[in-house]
């Protein structure tokens, strides 16, 4: 019953995601946005966050992507709003640590303003690689997310005999790990094959190349995104929560889906950046 609820999530979740890439680019822009308000808002729930920390947490995640869409549009002088921006965000957080003293642990205070600049900033990324590069580069992020996490599922279901971190995630097996980047890499050469008999995708010329690189992004994002999911796992197990969220029945939060996501789309940016200069 369970297995069933997570397909039938998976399959309508999807069809929305594909929608949603096949509408004006300025609502992916905005659903983007919206997820990493809402990530940001499960993350602060399970760390017991007080209003006024949601508050300016909210606040400072707007103005930080504000900023980040500058460099979309007026490119390196974009960089400055961000700098800017980032700065002001460290500052208002550190006068928080004045303003809320003995009522609210400044430890507690620098880790909600660590989550809202690494969720942001993470889940931004995905919009620099479909922005600056394309779409069909920016799946890449998901594709490596979503197989490894499917692959080790059942990788870990069928053959998971060591544990690989029982401490902070008891279900996930060395064998389920090995399975996720196998899997990620398979389909990461599937997608370069399916992506080659395309008319719109000119930027693949050497071929032998980017087998190689396709390789090295599914190796490298299987393992990443099984980290990412470690450090999700880390946070709701010192706040003895099983999930982040419920918007997906069988799945958890936003954070439960995209954790993996947030963790390797800033590494796949720079592997893309890295692989434009080479080829």
């Amino acid at each position: 019953m369970i297995m069933k609820t997570r397909v039938i999530t998976a399959i309508i979740a999807l069809a929305l995601f594909v929608g949603i890439l096949l509408l004006p680019p300025v609502v992916f822009t905005i659903a983007l946005g919206a997820v990493t308000l809402v990530m940001l808002y499960e993350c602060y729930t399970a760390t017991k966050a007080d209003n006024l920390m949601k508050t300016v947490g909210g606040i400072s995640s707007i103005i930080m992507m504000l900023a980040m869409y500058f460099i979309l549009k007026i490119d390196e002088v974009g960089l400055v709003f961000v700098f800017m921006a980032a700065t002001a965000i460290l500052l208002l957080y550190m006068l928080i640590i004045v303003t809320r003293h003995s009522k609210k642990s400044y430890k507690d205070i620098l880790a909600s303003g660590f989550l809202t600049l690494y969720i942001t900033v993470s889940m931004w990324c995905i919009l620099f690689v479909k922005e600056f590069f394309s779409t069909e580069l920016m799946l890449l992020i998901f594709i490596c997310a979503w197989t490894t996490d499917t692959f080790a599922y059942f990788s870990g279901k069928l053959f998971g005999k060591h544990k690989l971190i029982p401490h902070i995630s008891p279900n996930k097996t060395i064998e389920g790990a090995i399975g996720g980047v196998i899997g990620a890499i398979i389909c990461c050469l599937i997608y370069l094959f399916i992506l080659c008999k395309l008319p719109t995708t000119d930027f693949i010329v050497n071929i032998q190349h980017w087998i190689v690189y396709f390789t090295s992004i599914g190796c490298v994002g299987g393992i990443c995104s099984q980290i990412g999911d470690l450090i999700a796992s880390s946070i709701k197990r010192d706040e003895n929560i099983k999930d982040f969220g419920w918007i997906f029945p069988g799945h958890g939060g936003f954070m439960d889906r995209f954790d993996s996501v947030m963790f390797i789309a800033p590494i796949i940016l720079m592997m893309i950046i890295f692989a434009m200069i080479a080829f």
